[in-house]
């Protein structure tokens, strides 16, 4: 094991002023140097104790100076160990890095990072720190100790002092106190022994450059040599180190043209807390802007990740990548892995499947009759019709299921938003349900329904039924079903319609009345200046069936407001306002003269919430300037801006 021997130079610059530091001696031994919380034991871990901080801390020396000029970190490292062997007598030979920690009053400038040093007999590291700097930041210089370079990530990231994507890799130590952007650190509510020096715990360093150095181990696909799909599990990345017949911590992707890429999985734990999530991290190696910045480092390039649980059906469930794909097959949380699948070229999200339908499984005659409608009473219908009064005993069946099957899956359901427990059950609602009548007008009453539910287990998910009582007249019920399985989750719906009692008329009936409806929606293409609509939330209670009788009625209102047929618009109301069980739905009239126009915008568009400086105006066609545009992530520069 390389043992990193490292010195630490506590000076105190009181620039004529008192000021209080917080720690001694020992207490910046345990900082740096304890295996189990300090930065010793964050270097252990990220390099699976192949790199070993160890060394000694020299108590504060007290530089007397009123107005010392600490702006140039170079020769401030060099003075103090000058310093340091001329009042002290030490012997620096045996060390590699030396830190100095500055104790400076509050707002005091000074020059912080990395930088070489020397003293009389060699070269170091240097790193200079004040009093109170986070754990990020130090982490972040003594990973530059230990011979690392920048991680990147978007290229329309820029930190001072770095090229264009530099310090963007926003779960890396190896950009620190930038973190591109939308990624973070951990921090404490309560930071050990009340310092800010342990708040800013972590992340990790990215898995490209530890399976380059040798501190992870990664199993391989090669895109040029792939067969087919390929399934990996890997093993989150602060769980456990190097073992031999485990998981490994990263898989490699090998492309035809020498590229690389790693895929790594970290739980938010240790020190990657901060994440919020579980994740699996996408990161670019040879061939990367990070690896042409600092070649032979193995540095990498931030690509993108996917978090934990996926939502099944979303592109953000699977990760595509220059010429490979990847999906979520498994989690086990216990074991503290999960397996992916990766492809030869794209791969498209997996949707849960859900499906319904309704049928009618027990029909009794309640009586016969007629009804005669008189011309302008009734839409496209007029004379005398007999009836049948049927009452129906209905069953919905839906089924919710995860397609790819062969993981477990777990299944929740609700009806009106109240969740089913059990094998079976009933459960009651206070609804307004459409009251039948053999003249078919819409009429509404607030009933109690009771709905018996039954819950069943089938291949990859769940089948709900459901059992109406033919008295409870028509109503609908709002179904959810959330599809779950260890490594991600989706959710759907449907409405449900039960239409316990009808008056049933000859089918001529019905044919005669969508054929007149068709014939007014054709001429209504033709002459209609109106256009009616829906309340918008209304549609969502609708199936295909009667959405599409819905618009063919609309279609006719519009004809009927243009024309002015105040009677047969009435009528037409009346229909789908049955339709749509809401006898006083809301209707509105749009003048299609009143079309405004849409102006396109003729210059680039800029991400939401972010102005483009450029454009004179919202649609000029300006052209943009060269080089790159603003990118929406800058923002003030931390200490690590320096380095």
């Amino acid at each position: 094991m390389p043992v990193v021997r490292t010195a630490v130079l506590l000076a105190m610059f009181p620039a004529g002023q008192p000021i209080n530091v917080l720690g001694d001696a020992p207490w910046y031994v345990s900082y740096l140097f304890s295996p189990t919380h300090g930065q010793a034991a964050y270097w252990l871990k990220q390099t699976d104790n192949d790199m070993l901080l160890s060394g000694e801390v020299f108590d504060w020396a007290v530089f007397e100076d009123p107005s010392p000029d600490l702006s140039d970190r170079t020769r401030t490292v060099d003075m103090v160990i000058r310093a340091m062997e001329d009042d002290r007598n030490i012997d620096f030979s045996s060390f590699d890095v030396v830190v100095v920690v500055l104790g400076l009053r509050k707002g005091y400038p000074s020059d912080g990072g990395s930088t070489q040093a020397a003293s009389r007999h060699r070269k170091h590291h240097g790193i200079v720190i004040r009093e109170g700097d986070r754990f990020d930041f130090l982490a972040h210089e003594l990973g530059h100790a230990l011979g690392l370079s920048h991680s990147f990530g978007d290229p329309a990231f820029k930190d001072p002092g770095e090229d264009y994507g530099g310090y963007g890799h926003p779960y890396c130590i190896m950009s620190a106190m930038a973190y591109g952007g939308i990624g973070g650190p951990y921090f404490p509510a309560a930071p050990r022994d009340g310092r800010r020096e342990y708040s800013a715990l972590g992340p990790s360093l990215n898995a490209t450059t530890a399976l380059g150095r040798g501190w992870i181990q990664a199993d391989t696909y090669n895109l040029a040599a792939a067969s087919g799909p390929a399934e990996f599990t890997l093993r989150s990345r602060h769980w456990l180190g190097r073992l031999p017949r485990t998981a490994p911590q990263a898989v490699e992707v090998l492309a035809a043209d020498g590229t690389n890429y790693v895929i790594e999985y970290r739980e938010d734990a240790d020190w990657d807390r901060g994440q919020g999530a579980p994740a699996l991290i996408v990161a670019q190696g040879r061939g990367s802007s990070g690896d042409t910045h600092y070649p032979g480092t193995f540095a990498t390039t931030y690509l993108g990740l996917r978090r934990l649980p996926i939502a099944f059906g979303s592109w953000n469930s699977v990760y595509n990548g220059p010429g490979f794909g990847m999906e979520v097959v498994g989690r086990s949380p216990d074991d503290h892995t999960v397996t992916i699948r990766l492809h030869q070229g794209r791969v498209s999200p997996v949707s849960i499947g859900f499906t319904d339908r309704t049928d009618t499984v027990g029909e009794e005659e309640l009586g016969t009759g007629a009804t005669t409608w008189g011309p302008g009473e009734k839409l496209c219908v007029e004379g005398t019709w007999e009836y049948r009064e049927l009452a129906r005993r209905q069953q919905a069946v839906v089924e919710a299921t995860y397609p790819p099957g062969g993981v477990p899956v777990t299944v929740t359901w609700t009806l009106d938003a109240v969740p089913l427990t059990g094998a079976s059950g009933q459960h009651t609602f206070a609804k307004e349900v459409e009251v039948a009548n053999p003249r078919l007008d819409p009429q509404e009453d607030a009933r109690t329904v009771v709905v018996s539910y039954a819950i069943e287990r089938i291949a990859a998910g769940s089948r709900l039924r459901l059992t109406n009582r033919p008295e409870d007249e028509t109503y609908q019920l709002d179904v959810a079903a959330t599809v779950s399985t260890s490594f991600g989750a989706a959710g759907d719906r449907t409405w449900i319609e039960f239409s316990g009692r009808e008056y049933r008329y000859p089918q001529d009936l019905y044919d005669r009345r969508d054929a007149c409806i068709r014939n007014l929606v054709d001429i209504g293409h033709r002459f209609a200046k109106s256009k009616v609509l829906l309340p918008p939330d209304l549609w969502q209670h609708l199936g295909d069936e009667r959405a599409e009788r819905a618009r063919q009625l609309t279609d006719v209102l519009g004809y009927q407001h243009t024309v002015g047929d105040a009677v047969a618009y009435r009528q037409a109301a009346d229909e789908l306002g049955a339709l749509v069980h809401d006898a006083s739905v809301a209707l509105t009239v749009v003048p299609l003269d009143d079309v405004a126009e849409v102006r396109i915008p003729g210059g680039p568009i800029a991400p939401p919430g972010q102005a483009l400086p450029w454009a004179a105006g919202p649609f000029t066609s300006t052209p943009a300037p060269a080089g790159p545009p603003p990118s929406d992530l800058d923002g003030p520069a931390g200490p690590e801006a320096q380095d």
